[in-house]
């Protein structure tokens, strides 16, 4: 399939976390917006909630693990390596250490 260049702008505080959790998981920062394109088109919607609703850190990290585990699991057949459910577990529970290392 032939790709396109895009260009966007992004806080540098926000950019360097996300890269690096990007390489945490082992895809790269290009990888992780196709994911976040491919979602929004099949879906038709921003694929998570937007809401002013105030949740505390632990609940917003429990929601976005449940979400991404939906989102890695729904996308796995669409990308060129299908991730297992092992892979995606241990994926995850690496993300949940390191978090939780002060």
């Amino acid at each position: 399939m032939p790709t396109t260049a895009i260009s966007i702008r992004l806080d540098s505080e926000i950019k360097e976390p996300f890269d690096k959790l990007c390489k945490e998981f082992g895809i790269s920062t290009s990888a992780a917006f196709n994911l976040f394109a491919r979602a929004v088109v099949r879906e038709g919607a921003i694929p998570f909630p937007i809401s002013s609703t105030k949740l505390s850190d632990a609940e917003k990290r429990s929601i976005h693990a449940q979400k991404a585990l939906e989102r890695i699991q729904s996308l796995s057949a669409q990308e060129e390596h299908e991730w297992t459910d092992e892979e995606i577990d241990a994926l995850i529970s690496s993300y949940r250490r390191k978090k939780q290392k002060p």
